[in-house]
């Protein structure tokens, strides 16, 4: 009886891709079966060559180098994005500076709005309500460079007193190109640390802020 080596190696080919085609891609273990299908079905009076057995067993040791690979980079990522809950409670206790674009009036008293100048400057203040409509815009003319503070009345540009609340404010510096930000910041001891949705905050002053916001860290009192 004559067999039909090729259509045999076919179908038995054809079924091994078709276990690995769901997963949509070819790992080391569906290339190794593949390969030891094709030794098994190959033609007795015309085995494969030694140059190609060598070529595909390297293909396979390329294959397993890359999946490692690709592995260690996806371990390395998480470990590098994940939040280190005892790093994040070392935080307790000590001053830290944040970056902080926020203003809370109440009872028509607000937070102080610091900023820091790396150089002499015009500087400008803007405040904008929930709403994003502007508030108050507030010239403050030349500054010298380091770290200040102005503390808002409360008002709006026509003087008057406007409703608590949360206010969002921007510092800028007049430049010879125009008005360029350089925001403001937030400086208190962390009360409490939380975790959400594997994202690491600190409490400071009352108010929640993500840890890549923080932009100096020192022990307390030393600020």
């Amino acid at each position: 009886m004559i067999y039909d080596l090729g259509n045999i190696y076919y179908s038995t080919l054809q079924g091994v891709r078709t276990n690995y085609t769901a997963s949509k891609t070819l790992d080391k273990d569906a290339f190794l079966r593949l390969l030891l299908q094709e030794l098994e079905m190959q033609d007795p009076l015309e085995p494969m060559e030694t140059k190609d057995m060598i070529s595909q067993l390297s293909q396979l040791t390329s294959l397993e180098q890359i999946t490692n690979l690709t592995s260690a980079v996806k371990d390395f990522v998480e470990a590098q994005t994940s939040v280190n809950p005892a790093q994040l409670a070392s935080l307790i206790g000590k001053y830290v500076v944040v970056k902080n674009n926020e203003v809370n009036l109440k009872d028509g008293e607000a937070d102080s709005i610091i900023f820091n100048l790396d150089e002499d400057a015009n500087v400008v203040i803007q405040i904008l309500d929930e709403n994003g409509n502007l508030v108050r815009t507030e010239d403050l003319g030349s500054v010298e460079a380091g770290v200040h503070g102005w503390q808002w009345d409360g008002r709006d540009d026509n003087g008057v007193s406007v409703e608590d609340g949360t206010y969002t404010y921007h510092v800028y510096k007049v430049t010879s190109s125009g008005l360029e930000e350089i925001g403001g910041m937030e400086g208190g001891l962390v009360e409490a640390v939380q975790i959400k949705n594997g994202e690491g905050f600190v409490l400071v002053n009352g108010s929640l802020y993500p840890v890549d916001s923080i932009l100096e860290i020192s022990q307390e009192g030393d600020a």
